[in-house]
């Protein structure tokens, strides 16, 4: 096998592998479908033109999670206007939902809401960590932060969100 077709084959794996996880942090940050699936194309795009620049095969999930981060804040300089929302309005008005799936949308629509009003000095922490599992030390690499910066901008960010959910229910009662 050839140097080529195996770094055609550790990008097979990285997308294959990460591909699900990429998307939700990518909806998450910016709220939109369109802008997530633009975010993880163009992630892709750049891991395969850096492909050769990994070097520990084993952080192959921290290394597109960063990049994926950078093109973020990238697209965000670029974005003059930002337009959130949770769910396609096409999809969500074609299907119907029951009583109890209309709750968990409602109860998702309210965590959205609530993570998009945190900073992403916030809000990025807490998707890498509380919602997709990555290590402190992973995120930490990833964000290109201090283990002790990721530590307590997930703890703010925790409570923050905390309080922004509580709002929400006792507005909502």
């Amino acid at each position: 096998m050839t140097r080529d077709d195996q770094l055609h084959r550790l990008f097979e794996l990285a997308v294959d592998e990460n591909a699900d996880a990429m998307f939700r942090v990518a909806w998450r940050l910016t709220g939109e479908r369109e802008w997530a699936t633009e975010l993880v194309q163009e992630t892709y795009l750049q891991a395969w033109q850096g492909l050769e620049s990994l070097r520990d095969r084993s952080r192959l999930q921290s290394w597109m999670f960063g990049i994926l981060h950078r093109q973020y804040l990238k697209q965000l300089r670029r974005k003059t206007r930002l337009k959130f929302s949770i769910f396609d309005e096409s999809s969500a008005a074609e299907q119907p939902a029951a009583s109890g799936e209309k709750d968990v949308v409602d109860r998702r629509e309210q965590v959205q809401l609530a993570i998009e009003q945190l900073s992403d000095d916030h809000r990025l922490p807490i998707l890498l960590v509380s919602m997709e599992g990555v290590s402190v030390d992973e995120a930490a690499e990833i964000l290109g932060w201090p283990r002790g910066t990721v530590l307590s901008r997930l703890h703010r960010g925790r409570q923050r969100l905390k309080e922004l959910l509580e709002r929400q229910i006792d507005i909502t009662n």
